[in-house]
């Protein structure tokens, strides 16, 4: 399966059968997440991996019950603490080329502090991030025959303690995995001349 059509047959998928997630299988889902792309090569993205039946059983007293039902959910997190590394981040881009003919190629990375952002504007730029590793999750796992649903409906305060996350962490959205019970339809999408605004 190639991307395009990992992209034309992903389905969010809400009904799993019981049947495990292969090791080496969700392994390459974690790794297609680790090699997405992120501002200044941050990597804010930090997952628990959720397979025991007692941890399953307690994710549904904080989200919809279909996510207990999955073999494997990720709950896809941002770490704060990852901006502290943001210059570290920006040395190592420099040392392996990947800023030249840029204005960042020669900054001193022990002076780079990036934007001045607000706290919104931090939230956002981490998500954004994280969104970019989830998506190349969900599309590793329809390559491989798994199903996925990406939701943001659960008791962030509630997980986090079931989790014991430290506090730099923040839950930001579920990925169920798993073998889905049925193939539904593809989704209704808008068109091409909805969707571009235009064309200068």
């Amino acid at each position: 399966m190639n991307v395009k059509e990992a992209i034309r047959e992903r389905r969010s998928i809400r009904d799993f059968k019981s049947d495990k997630v292969k090791k080496e299988d969700l392994d390459l889902i974690l790794e297609a997440a680790r090699l997405a792309p992120s501002g200044t090569n941050l990597q804010p993205w930090r997952f628990v991996v959720v397979e025991s039946d007692e941890m399953r059983e307690k994710l549904r007293g904080c989200t919809l019950d279909f996510v207990g039902d999955a073999p494997v959910t990720i709950v896809c997190c941002v770490d704060y603490k990852a901006l502290e590394e943001m210059n570290d981040r920006l040395k190592e881009l420099q040392e392996v080329g990947a800023l030249k003919g840029t204005a960042l190629e020669k900054i001193d990375p022990s002076k780079y502090k990036g934007r001045k952002m607000s706290e919104e504007d931090i939230k956002r730029y981490l998500h954004l991030n994280l969104s970019i590793a989830i998506e190349n999750m969900a599309l590793q796992a329809t390559e491989l025959g798994l199903g996925s649903c990406w939701l943001m409906m659960f008791n962030e305060k509630k997980l986090s303690q079931i989790l014991n996350l430290d506090d730099n962490l923040e839950a930001v959205a579920l990925l169920p995995i798993g073998y889905g019970s049925d193939n539904p339809a593809p989704r209704p999408r808008l068109s091409l001349d909805r969707i571009v605004i235009d064309r200068v």
